[in-house]
């Protein structure tokens, strides 16, 4: 199961995409969504608040956020079998 980080900005882009009809969704999430700025925001800055981060569908195979060492003792251990 994906952790999601909910912000007043995140609400209201799911509630555009229920309610509004998909082109007027669209044009309104676009701007809350402030283009390429709010990835940057969101992506790099960590303020999930103001902008966003983009994900693509390799995101439903992470299960769980561990320390960068877990990661590679884990992948060195597959390796080593």
């Amino acid at each position: 199961m994906a952790s999601v980080v909910c912000s007043t900005r995140s609400t209201q882009l799911v509630e555009n995409d229920q309610e509004k009809p998909t082109k007027e969704a669209l044009t309104d999430n676009a701007k809350l969504m402030g283009g390429t700025s709010g990835m940057r925001i969101g992506m790099l800055e960590g303020d999930l608040e103001h902008g966003y981060v983009s994900v693509g569908t390799g995101i439903s195979v992470i299960h769980q956020i561990q320390p960068v060492k877990a990661v590679v003792d884990e992948m060195m251990a597959d390796y080593k079998d």
